[in-house]
């Protein structure tokens, strides 16, 4: 139904009012007419009358048919105030807003004007007033108000924006602009100390470069092995330059350049320039590298360390690096680990019948030759020392010998530069079904064999055939040479050591060994002032010089903190570190302060994954200490006491 509207009250005295009123009425009416019979060609019902009252302020018809008044709706906001443009309205006000209102529809007041205050006499009407006689009649849910921008608006906005981005524009231009002149200006930097610093190595300048290299772009996180490229971790994309110095950089870390393919002094200024700038390298790797230039020669470092370094007895500083063998790991037990006399060159052997050569530098530790013996697990081998100059028993390429036995009649002989392996079908005059157990001479001239019935056989190494014998008592469980391989030290089962003088076979000495444990293993220090044996019980005693002088020598002391049968002693090169070791159980390894004679407390400890010590031996200026084990590995420790390898 069409709402109800009150008739508006007027005031006697405005006659001329409402003559020019109905003058009006009657030109709407005339209107509404017109308006009727355009409906009626449109099929919509006529309206039959217009309230001359209400017409200006709510513009609702009114209709005498309820079904007309059903299928008519209300009208809406548009066309009141287009009928109030063209046929005018009661009020002169609302004529005058509606001619205000063209080209303002989204003007400020009526985007704002959320309150009453903030709305005009008409809004204000229609919101409240509402459509009066109907149920629930809300004005604001017949209404849609576009909110889309009028093209005036738009052109304004686009104005301000222009000009703000054109006040923004330029300095952002500016800044760019800088920015590639910088990256600019490091690239040509970066290249030209690249170029200086392969110049300081290589001794000249790159004879050809890629202009393309420039252009390129590489990312970083493409590939797990271009990661460890980055300096930072949010680094992704490289050109082609950077990426060849950083390649370039990381292959040296890895690989780096050998002295002798290095110009004379580029080595100090290299390290000169390593500690004034800063460096990839960690403090670690540095020691592991000055660790490396040691083991490459001992000549200048001899007559530097005359002094003797004490060592504390307190501790000892050691540091796990990479295995000695981590490039050839051997398949089953390591029998024999050594350190070659003058270079960084260690040897392992096993039951795997496999001899392996690597060079040690605590972080590749590259394999540099293997062999294979068919026929012969090895139980023992050694690096055969360069013989005394004028002995005339040896000969000159003695000390790249190795020498390796097993269970067998016989025993080989490996040529390192030539590459040959020599078979000695046993000792002439001798019928021994083993050689395995075997000591070499210092002075690389006797390989002494510990045969059966307690004989010591002492072979030369030139002719590889049998010297003389050494006969002791009882049965010969180990040997031991002196510094100057004048003589000859063994201990036998009856717990007797006795000292021989080689040049003439004769025992000059014997004295019995305190306790009497039944004797393993017998060491003597490089300085020949010790001398260590150790037992079936687990006990080493410690003897000085004075041990030579009586028949019945007290010990300096009885170490006692394995408990299980000694199978490997060694002394360092100054004669500081005893290291004792048993196979029986894990884990029985103890580094020996020879002036104190007490055991490090420090190392090994509870974590240290020595497994069953096997073998062991130092390096020739004690900078490594590498452990053999049952499970084919060779651990290597840097002693960091000692600055040579």
């Amino acid at each position: 139904m069409a709402p109800k509207h009150k008739k508006s009250k007027t005031s006697g005295g405005q006659g001329g009012a409402a003559t020019a009123a109905q003058g009006g009425a009657k030109a709407a009416n005339k209107a509404a007419k017109a308006i009727a019979e355009a409906r009626a060609k449109a099929d919509i019902a006529p309206i039959t009358h217009i309230s001359q009252t209400r017409r200006g302020h709510g513009g609702f018809a009114k209709f005498d048919n309820k079904e007309q008044s059903e299928k008519l709706k209300p009208k809406e906001k548009t066309e009141v105030e287009l009928e109030n443009l063209i046929f005018g309205a009661d009020n002169a006000d609302l004529v005058g807003e509606a001619f205000s209102r063209i080209g303002h529809e989204l003007s400020s007041d009526e985007e704002d004007g959320g309150g009453v205050e903030g709305m005009d006499d008409f809004d204000y009407d229609l919101e409240v007033g509402g459509l009066e006689g109907e149920e629930g009649g809300d004005g604001g849910d017949m209404f849609f108000m576009d909110a889309g921008p009028t093209p005036v608006m738009r052109e304004e906005i686009n104005e301000d924006e222009e000009e703000d981005m054109e006040d923004e524009e330029e300095p952002v231009d500016e800044e760019i602009g800088e920015g590639e002149v910088d990256d600019v200006e490091e690239e040509e930097a970066s290249e030209d100390e690249e170029v200086s610093r392969l110049t300081a190595i290589y001794g000249g300048k790159p004879a050809w470069v890629d202009e393309d290299d420039k252009t390129l772009s590489i990312s970083l996180k493409s590939a797990n092995r271009l990661k460890k490229l980055r300096k930072q971790e949010a680094e992704d994309v490289v050109n082609g330059v950077d990426y060849e110095q950083r390649l370039r950089r990381q292959f040296e870390k890895v690989y780096p350049v050998p002295n002798w393919a290095q110009p004379e002094g580029s080595r100090k200024r290299r390290r000169a320039g390593a500690i004034d700038s800063d460096s990839d390298y960690s403090d670690e790797e540095q020691e592991q590298e000055d660790s490396s230039i040691l083991l490459t020669s001992s000549k200048g470092f001899l007559e530097k360390s005359n002094r003797l370094r004490i060592l504390s007895s307190e501790s000892i500083a050691v540091t796990r690096v990479k295995n000695a063998n981590q490039m050839g790991p051997s398949k089953s037990v390591i029998q024999s680990v050594e350190f070659h006399p003058n270079s960084q060159m260690l040897l392992t052997a096993g039951f795997d019948r496999t001899l392996r050569l690597f060079q040690v530098d605590g972080k590749l530790n590259q394999l540099m030759q293997s062999v294979f013996y068919k026929d012969m697990p090895i139980y023992k081998a050694a690096f055969s020392p360069a013989p005394a100059s004028g002995s005339g028993s040896g000969s000159g390429s003695a000390h790249n010998t190795v020498v390796a036995s097993g269970r067998r009649k016989y025993f080989y002989t490996y040529d390192i530069e030539a590459g040959k392996v020599d078979k000695s079908q046993g000792i002439y005059g001798r019928h021994e079904k083993s050689l395995e157990k075997f000591v070499l001479s210092p002075c690389g001239t006797w390989i002494a064999f510990l045969g059966r019935d307690g004989y010591i056989i002492l072979v030369t190494t030139k002719t590889r055939l049998w010297a003389k014998n050494l006969k002791m008592s009882g049965n010969v469980r180990a040997v031991a040479w002196s510094s100057d391989s004048e003589y000859l030290y063994s201990v036998g089962g009856d717990a007797e050591v006795y000292q021989w003088q080689v040049s003439s076979g004769k025992c000059v000495h014997r004295f019995m060994d305190d306790g009497g444990f039944k004797p393993t293993c017998l060491a003597v220090s490089p300085n020949d002032q010790f001398f260590a044996v150790g037992s079936r019980s687990g006990v080493v005693n410690v003897y000085n010089r004075t041990c030579l002088e009586t028949r019945t020598p007290k010990p300096l002391r009885a170490i006692g903190n394995l408990t299980t049968s000694i199978h490997t002693m060694r002394f360092n090169h100054d004669s500081q570190i005893l290291a004792i070791s048993s196979k029986a159980r894990k884990d029985q390894l103890r580094l020996v302060h020879i002036p104190s004679l007490k055991v490090f407390p420090n190392w090994p400890t509870k974590g240290t994954p020595l497994s069953y010590v096997t073998c062991l031996a130092f390096s020739p200026r004690s900078g490594y200490f590498a452990v053999g084990n049952d499970k084919g590995k060779v651990l290597l420790y840097r002693l960091n006491h000692y600055p040579s390898a």
